[in-house]
Parts: structure tokens; C-alpha cells; sequence
């Protein structure tokens, strides 16, 4: 059996949806799974055992509308046995449709797209984002055994490569090393600056950690603004580039936990098996995209900067969206540090 797997987004969703590849190669071990990403996405899934080949869209591709066309063409020699969609957008609806695969396997969100498929299946709307993507395998005309973990397969080489950059660095490997991500790609999802170095002070001087913070394009003015407001400067490191999604990975497994907001090297952090703290954005909450919610892995947002549950937090959810500046500040650096300090005890202290 062939089975492609589509999802055309950006980091953190990719490697959300990785569990549905995961899960098909648990129960058909002997089926090609391939994975389409966009190109600077892929490498992440590079040696993973659930995927037998990594399909790419290239920039070009997606300027191009006949590039495109092209690559709909590919996959339709290809073959599939099935083909599942898991953003249902006009170019994957269409590109699923013209597979000419026997299970054509989408979402149906209620709009005419969704129409297309020969497989629709019921959108879970308000189901957590993981298991919202497992919910596809519900469509299967067979039973699925589920792998709810996603993860990068990183080779030795890389890790040690990395580890002798941070010494090179000036950092002192014997000592915690703390990964701090700061920034967001999308600023509705950055938590205020000024808040994040108060965290950033007191982790650094109350546990005798070092910090390392990363940076996307474009953001590195950002943090080096930010690293001047730390008292102990000598403990934060923000010279350390990495050129592309792996060598993010091999620096998050060279670190003892994960701190910031959320972001896709946040999922990174947790693929390469750190633990991770989040600051979640007003209009996100860690029921949806904290799926591993436990010891390991813990956050913040405005359910507890509120004392509210799930259920209010739908209610007043546009509220918190329009109106984020405002609500973001309420989640205060005490709060953070109350809710961070039992994970700073367990993984940092120890």
C-alpha cells in the first residue's frame, strides 16, 4: 500500500500531524508512507522510520501556479492507494482529487471543498490540535493503532557538532543550560519583552543556569535588544545561528528545558525530547496545544491568569483575540514563575 500524507504548514503543525504518519506505519509496517511538507520543513523529518520518502513544495512551486500543476501531475503517477489531506485548502483539496488515489481522505468543514473528496470526515472543531489530526484516521475503512508521539531523529554527529559550537561559544557544559525562545514569528504570540526578562533574571540567577536564545529570520535585533535589559549578561548567549531546522534541534537537545512562547521551535524542543514550559497567548490555550500536558511538559495561559476553565475561555475567545495586548499582560512574570518553578526544581536544580 502507498499513503501520502499532506500537510502544507509551517513548523509546529507539521510535526503535530507527524503522529498520523506514525500511526500508519504502526499498523501497516510493510506500506510506504510518504510526507509532503514545504521545503525548508522537511529536513526536520530526514532518517525518521514512519516515512519511507519526503515530498517537498519549493518556493517556486508556490509562486507559480504551473509548477504547482506539475506537482498535483507527480503525485497522480505516483499511484497512491490513499491520500490524506490534513488542511483542506483549495491546492491540497484539489491536489487529493486529482491523486486518482482509491481513499481520497480530508476534513469536512462545511464548505464546498470538503465536497471533493471521496472520504470526508467530520471535523472534531473543538478537539485538542493532535488528537484533532488523528481524528482523520476515523475516515479509514480499516482500524488504526494510534501513536500519539511526534519526534526528530537526530544522528550523534549532529548533536556533538552542536555541542562543541556552545563551548566554542563560551558556555560551560557542566553547568544547566536553559533554551529560551523569546520571540514569535507571529507577534500576537509574543509575550511583552520586559516580562520575559524577569523570568530570564531570575532563571539564570537563582539556579546558576545559563541561558542560549534563538531567533528567526529577522528577529535577531529583537533579542539582542532583550539580552541588554539582563542583569547577568555573562550567563545569556545569543550568538549561537542556527542555519536550519536540524541544527535547531541538535542546540534543543543540548539544553536541560525549554522556556518560551509558542512557536514551532517550542514543538522543536519537545521532539528532541526536552521538557518545555509555554506562555501561551491570550487566544490560544494549552488544553488545544499542549498535548503531552504532564510532568514534562506544563504552561500558561489565560485560564490561569483568569481562574477560568475551558469552557469560559471558548466563551470570551474573540474577547482575548481582539484585545490580546491587554490580556497578555495579565499573565504577570509571578505567575510564570510560580507555575515554571516546580519543572525549574525537578530538571534544573537536580
Amino acid at each position: 500500500m502507498k499513503i501520502l500524507v499532506i500537510r502544507l504548514k509551517q513548523i509546529g503543525d507539521a510535526l503535530i500531524s507527524l503522529p498520523v504518519c506514525k500511526s500508519l506505519k504502526k499498523t501497516f509496517p510493510d506500506a510506504q508512507i510518504d510526507y509532503l511538507l514545504y521545503e525548508h520543513i522537511a529536513p526536520l523529518f530526514e532518517h525518521h522510520p514512519a516515512i519511507d520518502h519526503l515530498l517537498v513544495i519549493t518556493p517556486e512551486e508556490r509562486r507559480r501556479k504551473w509548477k504547482y500543476f506539475q506537482k498535483m501531475l507527480a503525485i497522480r503517477r505516483a499511484r497512491y492507494d490513499m491520500v490524506i489531506d490534513l488542511i483542506t485548502v483549495p491546492v491540497t483539496v484539489l491536489m487529493t482529487r486529482l491523486s486518482g488515489a482509491k481513499w481520497q481522505i480530508g476534513f469536512d468543514k462545511g464548505k464546498w471543498r470538503s465536497r471533493l473528496y471521496n472520504t470526508p470526515v467530520p471535523h472534531p472543531n473543538k478537539s485538542g490540535s493532535l488528537d484533532a489530526k488523528l481524528a482523520i484516521l476515523k475516515g479509514l475503512p480499516f482500524d488504526v493503532e494510534i501513536d500519539r508521539n511526534f519526534d526528530v531523529v537526530l544522528t550523534p554527529h549532529e548533536v556533538s557538532a552542536m555541542r562543541k559550537r556552545m563551548a566554542g561559544a563560551g558556555m560551560d557544559l557542566r553547568k544547566p543550560i536553559l533554551l529560551f525562545s523569546p520571540i514569535s514569528r507571529l507577534g500576537s504570540k509574543t509575550w511583552p519583552a520586559d516580562y520575559f526578562v524577569s523570568v530570564l533574571d531570575y532563571c539564570v540567577s537563582r539556579f546558576d543556569a545559563q541561558a542560549v536564545m534563538i531567533w528567526g529570520p529577522g528577529e535577531r535585533e529583537d533579542v539582542q535588544r532583550l539580552v541588554q535589559q539582563v542583569k547577568n549578561q555573562d550567563r545569556v548567549f545569543a550568538t549561537i545561528e542556527t542555519t536550519n531546522l536540524r541544527e535547531l534541534a541538535a542546540l534543543s537537545k543540548n539544553c536541560v528545558m525549554f522556556i518560551g512562547n509558542d512557536s514551532g521551535p517550542r514543538h522543536v524542543a519537545e521532539a528532541v525530547g526536552i521538557p518545555t514550559f509555554t506562555i501561551f497567548a491570550p487566544f490560544t490555550g494549552k488544553f488545544a496545544w499542549l498535548p503531552h500536558m504532564g510532568d514534562r511538559h506544563r504552561g500558561v495561559d489565560m485560564c490561569d491568569a483568569l481562574d477560568i476553565d475551558k469552557q469560559t475561555w471558548y466563551e470570551r475567545a474573540h474577547d482575548f483575540r481582539s484585545h490580546g495586548d491587554r490580556y497578555y499582560r495579565k499573565i504577570t512574570p509571578e505567575l510564570v514563575i510560580r507555575k515554571l518553578q516546580p519543572m525549574l526544581n525537578d530538571f534544573v536544580a537536580n
